[in-house]
């Protein structure tokens, strides 16, 4: 997750950039095509700022998280895009999409409902 005021150091990067899911809530997204999309836009701006990761044992990781209405496809190509694409191990990347699926389950976040993200150091 972003620590609070680091924002604007993150991918895409542009200053006064900030991210919701702390002071501003996030919204599940089950439309599984639009989660799809999402990731392609990450990808995307992971791919333009590292170039291509294949084989490397790295994955591009976003965040507001794909299964969110604040995802990086929401944004479009407009200065207001609100996320964060990172390279990070593989491995992690796919054990984060776990943990996000047992926080909506254990919690019966249903799609559209409002959740905060707890951004602890």
């Amino acid at each position: 997750m972003l620590a609070a005021g680091r924002a604007g150091i993150t991918f895409p990067s542009f200053v006064g950039k900030t991210v919701p899911g702390e002071e501003q809530p996030l919204h599940r997204l089950v439309d599984r095509a639009k989660q799809d999309t999402n990731r392609a836009a990450a990808i995307k701006t992971c791919d333009d700022v590292w170039g291509d990761c294949s084989g490397s044992g790295l994955e591009c990781d976003e965040y507001p998280f794909s299964s969110t209405y604040e995802r990086a496809a929401a944004g479009g190509d407009s200065p207001t895009r609100r996320y964060s694409s990172r390279l990070i191990d593989a491995a992690d990347n796919g054990a984060g999409g776990t943990m996000i699926l047992a926080v909506y389950t254990q919690n019966r976040i249903l799609g559209g409902d409002p959740f905060y993200v707890t951004i602890t150091p």
